[in-house]
């Protein structure tokens, strides 16, 4: 009776102790939780606005904590002016590489454009270009992320395993100058508030500050949407070789982009390939082991010329790079010589390294868990709470 009772208190030892490390480190994480730089918007026209009744508040060298309901901002001929809704007639002239912030005390957000952002705004004018930075801390950001890069309709433990890989994605970014994280494609897919669900706020409480590591640094969590059947080596794709991002099995055969087919007409190949005129022949040089294109030798009415798989894709405006290539011929229209059309036929979608979103949909509707998952397409991590040392 003694030994058991013995047993049993340290037992309740140990789970204390391990609630007490886990309670501590997010206690830690909440009160230092990292603040995100998102690029909301690049462009010559930009409108920000309150939501409803709240007013805003912009603060820079000519605007001390002033009131407002909205502003335009514009670039012109390489002239940078503003104005805010009460008074358009009254326009501002501002100067190149001047910056000034707006936030919100409103919890629906500001308006940027089209869509609702949290957090305060960040502004930068440049030469030709506005730049609106969204700044806020990381846990709602990636609230935000999860509902934008997979449909919040599919299995929590999916929807997990995205706000691990973001969190770690984009603390990998941290550290440039105007901004860390791009909110396209480029990076990861942010589109505020919009994006944001219950389903995506519960997957990313229950991640609280988790992210992948290897050898105690922040991995490269690369994730896409759909491989076509097997992942890729990182080396395979670019330069860099990461033992974490080796080639493994995928699961996504369930999804819209499985396979795929897109056709071009002659003319434009000849405008897509001016240089060469034109596209007559691809010889695929060599592949990846999973099938993907690496290189490819083109022949056009003007020469040929050498272009990885990588860039093609670019060029051609391809779901991916594992494909292959016919050429056709087009019906004549009272021309000579006969034209060429080309059809490309591929699997998956996205650069293929990494998680596979389909797959981890699939895996998850079979009862895998969120670390299962990732351990799958991250090979030899571990998973961990945030320490800025993992930077």
């Amino acid at each position: 009776m003694i030994l058991k009772f013995k047993n049993n208190y340290i037992k309740w030892c140990l789970i204390s102790i391990s609630f007490i490390c886990v309670f501590q480190s997010e206690s830690v994480f909440a009160s230092k939780e990292p603040i995100i730089r998102v690029l909301i918007s690049k462009d010559n026209n930009v409108r920000i606005r309150s939501d409803k009744s709240i007013p805003l508040t912009i603060e820079g060298k000519f605007f001390s904590n002033k009131k407002i309901k909205g502003l335009t901002l514009k670039n012109e001929k390489n002239r940078n002016i503003l104005y805010f809704d009460k008074n358009k007639q009254k326009i501002y002239d501002l100067k190149s590489n001047q910056q000034f912030q707006v936030r919100s005390s409103d919890g629906r957000g500001i308006w940027v454009g089209q869509k609702r952002y949290s957090g305060k705004l960040n502004i930068f004018l440049l030469d030709s270009e506005i730049l609106v930075v969204n700044v806020l801390k990381i846990e709602k950001y990636l609230s935000s992320v999860v509902g934008s890069e997979m449909p919040t309709k599919w299995p929590i433990e999916a929807l997990k395993a995205q706000a691990i890989a973001s969190r770690t994605y984009a603390l990998k970014q941290k550290g440039n100058n105007l901004f860390d994280i791009d909110s396209t494609q480029k990076n990861q897919v942010y589109n505020g508030l919009e994006s944001r669900t219950y389903k995506t706020t519960r997957a990313v409480k229950s991640t609280r500050s988790l992210v992948l590591t290897h050898n105690n640094k922040l991995i490269n969590a690369l994730f896409h949407s759909s491989s076509g059947g097997m992942t890729e080596n990182s080396q395979d794709v670019w330069k860099n070789k990461y033992p974490y991002l080796t080639s493994v099995k995928d699961f996504d055969k369930k999804n819209p982009n499985f396979r795929w087919q897109k056709k071009f007409s002659s003319k434009e190949l000849t405008n897509l390939f001016p240089k060469i005129g034109g596209l007559k022949n691809i010889e695929i040089l060599d592949i990846t082991r999973t099938g993907r294109v690496k290189n490819v030798k083109l022949f056009g009415d003007y020469g040929s010329d050498k272009m990885s798989g990588v860039d093609l894709r670019k060029r051609l405006g391809l779901k991916s790079n594992f494909a292959r290539f016919k050429f056709f011929e087009e019906e004549p229209k009272n021309t000579f010589p006969i034209k060429q059309g080309l059809i490309v036929f591929g699997q998956g979608s996205g650069h293929g390294v990494g998680m596979s979103q389909w797959g981890a949909k699939y895996m998850a509707s079979k009862g895998l868990k969120a670390e299962k998952i990732l351990k799958h397409f991250y090979r030899g991590v571990q998973i961990k709470p945030f320490r800025n040392d993992y930077i």
